[in-house]
């Protein structure tokens, strides 16, 4: 059995895109592919877009490639698929409890996931700079996470 990663933004065509390029990657150094299984979707995506041209420079600064990523609308299906669902922002949550309140011990913000209170701003629209700084938060809150993902995936073996 695999632990089924999801993670949640608006659009995913910036932030959760990241984020599932950054924890592959992680997952890759550790050797874990096997154990862990990573997607992500957004709330209001629409269908195929390729990532943000910011996205794509932020995870071209680490080496990480999104050529492959297009957006996908977030169905129920994928939220009762994962064993993990993390949103960037207390706002995605909300909506996905809203819809889906049988989701709640499964969902959480990033942040909360990495034990902390912050949320993942959404850097749609700005610069490279916003974007770098935005790819950096998730990769520190992904590395303070690290421990939770690799318990969780230890229980599905």
């Amino acid at each position: 059995m695999m632990l089924r990663v999801l993670f949640v933004c608006t659009g995913n065509t910036c932030r959760s895109p990241m984020a599932e390029a950054l924890l592959k990657e992680k997952i890759r150094q550790h050797g874990l592919q096997d154990k862990i299984l990573v997607l992500s979707a957004g709330i209001a995506a629409g269908d195929e877009f390729p990532a943000s041209t910011g996205a794509h420079v932020a995870m071209h600064s680490k080496g990480l490639d999104l050529a492959g990523h297009y957006s996908r609308q977030l169905l129920p299906e994928y939220i009762e698929a994962a064993d993990v669902v993390l949103t960037m922002t207390a706002g995605h949550k909300s909506a996905i409890l809203a819809a889906l309140p049988e989701a709640q011990n499964k969902l959480y913000t990033l942040a909360e996931f990495a034990g902390e209170a912050s949320q993942v701003a959404d850097p749609f629209g700005g610069d490279t700079d916003v974007y770098l700084a935005c790819a950096e938060q998730i990769e520190q809150l992904l590395e303070r996470a690290w421990g939770n993902f690799v318990a969780l995936a230890g229980k599905k073996a």
